[in-house]
């Protein structure tokens, strides 16, 4: 029987990076996408409106957040989430619209 040589794990992370398929990430090797693997396309505009979404989010020293996206097939219409933002312990889902130069909320109060 030959036994195979001792190749350092450094080296053959290198290696499989190189394939870009498998990673070594927390002591073993996982398969990973290829970055540029088409099927990141698919959740690019989910990642995006994601983040657009983390940029909008307001807290307090008390756990308090606000935060409000726009749907993205109806212009100035989305929802607000707001838990202890304007009234302390009270979560508040909020459906705005604003088309039609008007102001429409549906409130829920939860």
């Amino acid at each position: 029987m030959i036994k195979a040589p001792y190749i350092p794990t450094e080296l053959l992370d290198i290696i499989l990076q190189y394939d870009g398929r498998i990673k070594y990430k927390n002591g073993t090797f996982v398969n990973i996408i290829h970055k540029n693997d088409e099927r990141y396309d698919i959740v690019k505009p989910l990642i995006s409106k994601k983040i657009e979404i983390f940029k909008t989010i307001t807290t307090t020293y008390d756990h308090s957040f606000y935060f409000q996206f726009g749907f993205n097939t109806i212009d100035h219409v989305g929802l607000c989430y707001d838990l202890g933002f304007n009234e302390c312990g009270v979560f508040e889902i909020c459906y705005y619209d604003t088309r039609n130069a008007g102001w429409e909320q549906i409130r829920t109060y939860i």
